[in-house]
């Protein structure tokens, strides 16, 4: 039963470019056989001797398709693929005369061989011969190999190809995951420096009885929830980096540091995806290269991160790291500056 229903499941995946290949094939040899016409005056018989001609080749092509189709689907790595393949061409060349012999015999229409012996006044010919079927078996049986042959070269480089792109896919889902896992351990990541001098400061503040000692203490603990993500997420999203960004100003302000004023702007676009650690470094190359006063996040077509600053688009070993990120998540990154202003343009294509 499980052959049987191989044997129907590869009839039914019959490919139009696989019946062109054997249909073309069959004609073909017909044509060749219809060479002989050149010789023969064949009058008012030539169109039953072409129903003849090309008929008989098209059905010896539809026994071989049903013997190579099983055949051809098994599977592809099976150690005696080829002599499947082989033994299958064999097989559907033999039923093929099998079937073919019986129906020549029986159709009404002359032959070549009819028509030049009724030319030369000799003896109709023999309707069935030994030597005549095995050398006719022969006479299917390698052309038809050759196109099992070729059929079968094709199918390996397509399945080769198709194994190259699957790889090269799980290749570059891999290396996403690699980085979103390493963006992921950046995260979590906090400045120890910075962390020592946010304890030190509000514990100065509860020692002077500072009454913003509490806020400060507030601020501290929202900074470090925002900062160490959960390491089980994949990713992020631009809300909770906009967060983090915010935190991280308010930290800075508490330590008597001078960082701009934030606005954000994401509307309905807070929860979208995005991988974590590509706009806080931003920020903190920001405050090192110069002294913004305000800083803005918005979303639209792309998500973009300003500075009332210009002269922040030139390359460094940061803004190179980030964009070596974003190579590999199929995202880029424009910088526009001047007028007092640069801009940091996000264009995310993220699965």
């Amino acid at each position: 039963m499980k052959v049987l229903r191989h044997v129907l499941h590869s009839w039914r995946s019959l490919r139009p470019s696989e019946a062109l290949v054997f249909v073309s094939a069959a004609l073909l040899f017909a044509a060749i056989d219809l060479t002989s016409l050149l010789e023969l005056h064949v009058g008012d018989q030539l169109p039953l001797l072409l129903a003849r001609h090309l008929s008989l080749p098209l059905v010896s092509c539809a026994v071989l398709l049903l013997c190579w189709l099983p055949a051809t689907r098994s599977s592809p790595v099976h150690p005696r693929r080829r002599r499947r393949l082989v033994a299958a061409t064999l097989v559907g060349s033999a039923l093929a005369m099998g079937v073919i012999y019986p129906l020549a015999a029986a159709l009404p229409w002359p032959s070549l061989c009819d028509i030049y012996a009724q030319a030369h006044g000799k003896p109709r010919c023999a309707a069935f011969r030994m030597t005549a079927v095995i050398g006719d078996t022969l006479w299917i049986f390698m052309p038809a190999l050759m196109i099992v042959g070729v059929l079968e070269f094709r199918g390996l480089r397509r399945r080769q190809e198709q194994a190259a792109q699957d790889l090269l896919r799980e290749h570059a889902q891999l290396r996403r995951h690699a980085l979103a896992a390493r963006l992921a351990a950046l995260q979590a990541q906090v400045d120890p420096a910075l962390l020592f001098d946010a304890l030190v400061a509000v514990e100065q503040a509860y020692a002077r009885q500072d009454p913003g000692a509490s806020a400060r203490l507030e601020r501290l603990i929202r900074h470090l929830r925002v900062a160490l993500p959960r390491l089980r997420d994949a990713g992020a999203t631009l809300g909770g980096e906009a967060e983090l960004i915010a935190s991280y100003l308010d930290l800075l302000r508490d330590l008597n540091g001078q960082p701009p004023m934030f606005d954000c702007e994401l509307g309905p676009r807070g929860a979208t995806p995005l991988p974590p650690m590509l706009l806080l470094p931003l920020v903190q190359r920001a405050l090192r290269l110069g002294r913004p006063g305000r800083c803005w996040l918005k979303a639209g077509a792309g998500v973009t991160l300003g500075f009332d600053q210009d002269g922040l688009c030139s390359d460094d070993a940061d803004l190179a790291s980030l964009r070596e990120r974003l190579d590999v998540l199929g995202a880029r990154l424009a910088c526009t500056s001047g007028h007092g202003r640069t801009e940091f343009t996000l264009e995310l294509a993220l699965a």
